[in-house]
């Protein structure tokens, strides 16, 4: 999800970004506001087990880079 779409789906949550918050802040933001974990980006990707997360996409890309 790019950050726009990530904006729009904190914008639609009523969580307010002021237009300039990153990425992975916003992500955490919406995490939190659905009652997840606020994981994202965080040490525990390496061990996530959480298959149905919107997010796990984008939160292990990082590793499958940095392993090619």
């Amino acid at each position: 999800m790019n950050l726009q779409e990530v904006r729009d789906k904190a914008s639609a949550l009523g969580i307010d970004h002021g237009g300039s918050t990153p990425k992975l802040v916003l992500i955490r933001a919406i995490q939190r506001h659905e009652g997840s974990s606020s994981c994202f980006g965080t040490d525990e990707r390496y061990t996530c087990l959480n298959f149905q997360c919107s997010w796990r996409a984008d939160c292990l890309k990082p590793i499958a880079e940095w392993m090619r």
